[in-house]
């Protein structure tokens, strides 16, 4: 982003070894400036969402995939080592306050009518969530991988046999609940990962609405803190635009607690492509157009959801490195600044690019110079 000079004295430059990366309150103002036309509802519910502060996600490890038959795969297949119990401290010690755990359980899934989870696997995950605990982190465990492209994932295929689907979600999630039945509300439960049921038009919003209601009966079926604990439903394919279409039905909930669950990658090519040959790739992002996009996305959500009480968590946001730093600078910082004005819960995605997941665990200087900005640090 180019900046004026008119505002050079508010900045504090920072060394990078690629280009300067700029500490702009300027950015930060902007992004201040995007607001909600109304209050936000108070409520146990909304309170709790924003209690979740900031959180980040452990991505490509225990959503490991590999496209094979059978389970067993390792959740060091796509080149990140094993999570520790250090990497969890210092997620703690960098601010955040959530730990969103994608966890695909195909792989490690029996054959029909069980399912049977691995226990070495189920054990893994526990774990996981037993140190994120131990670092006062609240923890989200989902369904990842499960609904996607690959020939090992399952849940899509509810477009053309949703009983199979339906049967298969209620029994894995039974496990998974069953397994944390006494954990606290600090741990939460959320649906799937971006499903959406295209192929069968007519009916796309009534499948996922059904297994979204299958997720929330299951877990309450299962007694213990599951009565009362805070669950996510997942919106259609995670988009805002299409989560917000009047089809897209919230889950009933005798325990009022239910949570959306969409993802902000917003412009999609800017945040997500890594051709580099394309225009977005050098793209400038924080113009008065950016800022209006956003304020967009986050209107619709104020008006079909958090003005009517439904607390939001943005499960995912990111914007891979490469593109231009001050850019990703001003995107990263000015959408967590805004998920806060609205009362959502910014979750960032990483993979191990942001913050490295081996020992001293260093965190990019974008992303460090973003979470100043936008108030997240270590108290």
């Amino acid at each position: 982003m180019k900046i004026s000079a008119l505002f050079a004295a508010a900045f504090l430059l920072v060394s990078c070894a690629s280009q300067p990366v700029v500490l702009s309150d300027f950015t930060a103002q902007k992004a201040k400036a995007v607001v909600p036309s109304g209050a936000i509802p108070s409520s146990q519910k909304m309170e709790f969402v924003q209690s979740l502060g900031a959180g980040i996600n452990i991505g490509n490890t225990l959503d490991v995939i590999t496209d094979r038959d059978g389970p067993g795969t390792d959740e060091t297949g796509w080149g990140n080592p094993r999570i520790s119990r250090e990497y969890i401290h210092a997620l703690a010690s960098y601010g955040y306050k959530t730990v969103r755990l994608p966890v695909t359980w195909t792989e490690h899934t029996g054959p029909s009518p069980d399912y049977i989870i691995e226990e070495k696997w189920l054990s893994r995950v526990q774990e996981v969530v037993n140190w994120c605990l131990e670092e006062n982190l609240n923890v989200i465990v989902n369904m990842h991988h499960d609904g996607g492209t690959s020939k090992t994932s399952w849940i899509l295929s509810a477009a053309t046999d949703f009983d199979y689907v339906n049967t298969r979600l209620a029994v894995t999630w039974k496990q998974v609940a069953l397994r944390f039945k006494d954990y606290p509300q600090s741990l939460v439960f959320e649906a799937m990962n971006e499903v959406g049921f295209d192929s069968n038009w007519e009916k796309r919003y009534e499948i996922l609405n059904g297994l979204n209601q299958t997720f929330v009966d299951t877990v309450r079926q299962t007694g213990g803190a599951n009565s009362e604990r805070y669950l996510m439903a997942s919106g259609y394919w995670t988009d805002i635009e299409r989560s917000c279409d009047s089809q897209f039905k919230m889950p009933k909930d005798i325990a009022d607690k239910i949570i959306l669950s969409v993802h902000y990658y917003t412009p999609s090519a800017f945040c997500i492509s890594m051709d580099s040959s394309s225009d977005w790739y050098s793209y400038t992002w924080g113009t008065k157009k950016d800022y209006s996009e956003l304020k967009g996305k986050f209107d619709l959500l104020y008006d079909n959801f958090i003005s009517k009480g439904i607390p939001v968590v943005v499960g995912e946001y990111g914007c891979v490195r490469g593109k231009d730093e001050q850019s990703r600078l001003a995107w990263l910082s000015s959408v967590a600044i805004v998920c806060k004005n609205y009362g959502c819960t910014p979750v960032l995605w990483d993979t191990g690019h942001e913050i490295s997941r081996y020992n001293p665990f260093a965190m990019t200087e974008v992303l460090s110079i973003a979470n100043t900005l936008s108030g997240i640090s270590a108290e």
